[in-house]
């Protein structure tokens, strides 16, 4: 049993927006768009060269417009809602034990830099101790003692 043209095409569109959908890079949406054009025009019967070449040229010509108009404002659009935190500035710097750091109960507070963070060590540490930010987990400063 042959299929028709048209079920062909909207068969290798749903390929292709399956595929998109797995990859999210924007890399086969031209073509599932192209099968598009193409299934239209085998409903109407045009010859299927007419339709191969209408799937290729409707995708390349929405690939070549997505690479110059949209993919370099993308980068831009990308970047409005990042919010630097400046937080890795902490590490490797030096502070004080406030409150007794437990590394069972994950408790206790350093003082870095004039802040008051959250602690945790790989050992329990006594208020008063000096101490060095190793990485930051979260809201709380990993340290060992000096």
């Amino acid at each position: 049993m042959i299929i028709p043209m048209w079920l062909f095409w909207l068969i290798l569109m749903v390929v292709f927006l399956i595929l998109e959908s797995l990859t999210m890079g924007l890399s086969t949406v031209w073509c599932a768009v192209g099968c598009l054009v193409s299934a239209i025009l085998a409903a109407f019967e045009v010859d299927v060269w007419i339709q191969i070449v209408a799937m290729v040229v409707v995708s390349l010509a929405l690939f070549i417009m997505f690479i110059v108009w949209i993919k370099p404002n993308m980068k831009d659009f990308n970047k409005l809602n990042i919010e630097p935190t400046n937080a890795d500035r902490f590490i490797g710097k030096e502070g004080v034990v406030i409150e007794d750091i437990d590394s069972v109960e994950l408790k206790g507070q350093v003082k870095v830099l004039g802040q008051v963070w959250s602690a945790v060590a790989d050992h329990n540490i006594a208020a008063g101790s000096h101490v060095r930010v190793k990485s930051i987990q979260g809201v709380r400063l990993e340290v060992e003692i000096i």
